[in-house]
């Protein structure tokens, strides 16, 4: 009889358990923006970067790299940043007027970064990488929507 009791216990307890999980709300999907999706590419062509950048025997590659790197700048500087729509109105010229520079700063990093590699100096390229990281988690802090 206690057995009996302690199974049925136990399958109530699972049963509501479940019932908790499953109320919970799913979190709303991300809105993908034409600049976001010009940043994901960024994205993926930096992370290759960063792990060859050392390797002169893949200079060639880094080169291509370096240009879909800086392809995808151009078509974002000419894009709005999504956080821009949430600031007054006031503030939103300035804002968008900083971003076009920050992407003017990318642009020249971009540049110092390609004349390394073209020259064979790569640890002076290692170190342009650097800052282009450097560059990337300022610039994301400034002007990236904060995740809801």
């Amino acid at each position: 009889m206690k057995f009996r009791l302690v199974i049925c216990i136990a399958g109530l307890a699972c049963v509501a358990g479940a019932g908790l999980f499953a109320a919970e709300p799913k979190p709303a999907p991300e809105e993908i923006t034409e600049l976001g999706e010009q940043m994901d590419r960024m994205s993926g062509a930096f992370r290759k970067l960063r792990r060859q950048a050392g390797d002169a025997a893949m200079n060639a590659a880094s080169l291509e790299l370096l240009g879909v790197m800086r392809q995808t700048a151009e078509t974002a500087q000419t894009l709005v940043p999504a956080k821009a729509a949430d600031l007054p109105e006031s503030a939103r010229a300035r804002f968008t007027k900083a971003y076009r520079a920050q992407m003017d700063k990318l642009l020249a990093a971009l540049a110092r970064t390609e004349a390394a590699f073209k020259a064979g100096d790569n640890a002076t390229a290692v170190k342009l990488v650097g800052e282009l990281a450097d560059l990337q988690k300022a610039s994301h802090r400034e002007y990236r929507k904060p995740a809801p």
